[in-house]
């Protein structure tokens, strides 16, 4: 048997779909006749639990990897699932992640090495941080998967986390590179979504799945019952999500390349430095630069450049919304709409792009 591939999925920013996708692509490399080993790397164990695996009741869980204990077998139980099998995680991880003096960020690492002749996948449901288990995680894994929920918020800490990988690559493991990254609940009725959407795709070229997980009841449903959406209901678009993302992955690995969706990390990181302003990491700017400013004064020029939040330090939100790429301000106080002014102010990549003064625009 091949070595198998080690994928680290995480994401710092909790309820984006880390633990879903964790449960739900394992199982589905399962049923494509993949033999799967999850690594319940979390705290929380909702990976464990959400396979109807009771926390309470085991003796043995990754928390015995993380002291050191060399029986590995002991710590791996069979799923439901068919061709998965889980080490459960704990409660207990937490106080070691608090607790950790001397960190052995290896020691996941070494254990999951021993075991790849087993295996087909090795996925690791990473904690909701970027402490030492994370991080533990990432030096043991070949690639990672980026979940991002399409909302505003779920973008924040996008570049922390890229830049998180960047030093474990750098300084722990060179091989390490980034799957792809995973959108999550999109429902295509939004617009909102679909704005998040070309945005991480402008951004992020190369590196998006062509799989998009939306948002679907039975994946809600399913960990209240203690099994994947597969086992679940297999018929539903939840189900057809994972396989389609499984399969998206094993044909990515059969081309054996290097990185698997595209650029480099350097090279992102290089490219997005100041493109990924969008993403909650916005550099802090002197306002008084912009100053005085005013709507009567009519120096509207000096918004060029600005970032939405910059704008909204100048002139107030108002009834724009911020998720928008055209804002419009009124100028005039004159009453009849037909000859008010306005001032519409257009963004791109989050900073205004150019400005227009014109009378209300009917759509």
């Amino acid at each position: 048997m091949s070595l198998s591939k080690i994928i680290a999925i995480a994401n710092q920013k909790g309820g984006v779909g880390k633990t879903t996708t964790a449960i739900n692509l394992s199982s589905a490399l399962g049923v494509l006749d993949k033999k799967v080993l999850l690594i319940d790397a979390d705290p929380q164990a909702n990976a464990t639990s959400g396979l109807g695996i009771i926390t309470k009741n085991i003796e043995f869980t990754i928390v015995n990897i993380f002291k050191g204990d060399n029986d590995l077998e002991q710590c791996i139980l069979k799923t439901h699932s068919p061709n998965l099998k889980i080490i459960p995680g704990s409660i207990k991880l937490s106080k070691i992640e608090i607790n950790v003096k001397n960190p052995n960020l290896k020691r996941l690492k070494v254990a999951l090495d021993s075991l790849r002749n087993e295996f087909d996948y090795i996925i690791i449901d990473c904690s909701p941080s970027l402490g030492y288990l994370t991080l533990s995680s990432f030096v043991a894994s070949d690639s990672i998967i980026i979940p991002v929920q399409c909302e505003f918020y779920a973008l924040n800490g996008l570049q922390k986390l890229l830049t998180t990988i960047k030093s474990v690559k750098t300084n722990f493991n060179s091989n390490l590179d980034i799957e792809g990254v995973l959108v999550t609940m999109y429902d295509g009725r939004l617009s909102h979504n679909n704005h998040i959407i070309s945005e991480l795709r402008e951004h992020f070229q190369g590196l998006i799945f062509k799989t998009i997980v939306k948002r679907n009841i039975s994946l809600s449903e399913a960990p209240s019952f203690g099994t994947s959406v597969l086992d679940y209901k297999v018929s539903s678009e939840g189900s057809t999500n994972y396989l389609n993302l499984s399969r998206e992955i094993m044909k990515n690995q059969s081309f054996k390349k290097q990185k698997t969706l595209g650029k480099k990390i350097p090279q992102i990181l290089q490219e997005t430095k100041e493109d990924v302003s969008f993403i909650a990491t916005e550099k802090e700017r002197n306002l008084n630069n912009y100053k005085p400013f005013s709507l009567k004064h009519k120096n509207f020029d000096k918004l060029i450049g600005c970032t939405k939040n910059e704008v909204i330090t100048l002139l107030g939100l108002v009834y724009n919304d911020i998720h928008s790429n055209i804002w419009m301000y009124r100028i005039s106080e004159k009453t009849s709409m037909f000859r008010k002014k306005f001032l519409y102010v257009y963004f791109k990549r989050n900073s205004v792009k150019y400005i227009q003064l014109r009378r209300f625009k009917f759509r």
